[in-house]
């Protein structure tokens, strides 16, 4: 696992694991803007995105991140959406999503997109989201989500 106080966090190329980058954890679709984290969430950006290397190299296929990070006070100096609460305006309600401190990712797997090919990677990576040390909502649609939450009743989950 990096260190990720040796991470340029500036630099969207740098690699925060072996397979994923800043400009993957940090970009905020919506705004087209680089959140900029604290310690505590580049801490757990690096730890998450180790976990999702294991799911990558099980796929053995790129994964096409379509967000990580959503905050509830992003740090986008200059910008007009400095201080704004992403998480709220991609319409989520939740203060405790995984996604706000950098603990969850929605993505697909390269030519994988769309609903049924979502389905069939969700089914090859339930029997070892244990081993991955994550869940999985269990939706229909387009994208997968995984984060490093607590389990509850089951590592797969109604949202």
């Amino acid at each position: 696992m990096k260190n990720p106080s040796a991470i340029d966090w500036n630099d969207p190329a740098e690699k925060v694991s072996e397979f994923f980058t800043v400009h993957e954890a940090l970009w905020l679709p919506s705004w087209r803007v680089y959140h900029e984290p604290s310690t505590a969430d580049q801490e757990r950006i690096v730890t998450f995105a180790t976990r999702m290397d294991a799911v990558r190299e099980f796929l053995d296929t790129p994964i096409i991140v379509h967000v990580w990070t959503r905050p509830l006070e992003a740090r986008v100096p200059g910008s007009k959406w400095d201080g704004h609460n992403y998480n709220a305006y991609i319409g989520s309600t939740s203060t405790k999503s995984a996604h706000i401190p950098g603990g969850a990712m929605d993505w697909h797997a390269s030519g994988y997109g769309g609903p049924e090919k979502c389905r069939e990677i969700r089914s090859r990576l339930i029997p070892n989201l244990e081993e991955f040390g994550l869940r999985m909502e269990d939706i229909h649609g387009g994208w997968i989500h995984t984060d490093d939450n607590p389990v509850g009743i089951n590592r797969f989950f109604k949202p």
